[in-house]
């Protein structure tokens, strides 16, 4: 299995919103959204990366 990463959520500077930043495979990817930085915008994301990490780890994810 490889080894994997913690995803992190990052704010885009020029427009404000939120970011998934994590790699796959070797490969740094960068998911934009359209989801303002708040709390709740955060948490939300969260269980987004929550769900990416397990699909990673059980090699499901697409």
């Amino acid at each position: 299995m490889e080894d994997i990463a913690m995803a992190s959520i990052q704010v885009r500077k020029r427009t404000g919103c939120l970011i998934i930043d994590f790699y796959y495979q070797g490969l740094r990817c960068r998911e934009q959204t359209a989801l303002a930085d708040t709390v709740a915008n955060r948490k939300r994301l969260e269980k987004v990366i929550e769900r990416i990490e397990t699909e990673i780890a059980s090699g499901t994810f697409r």
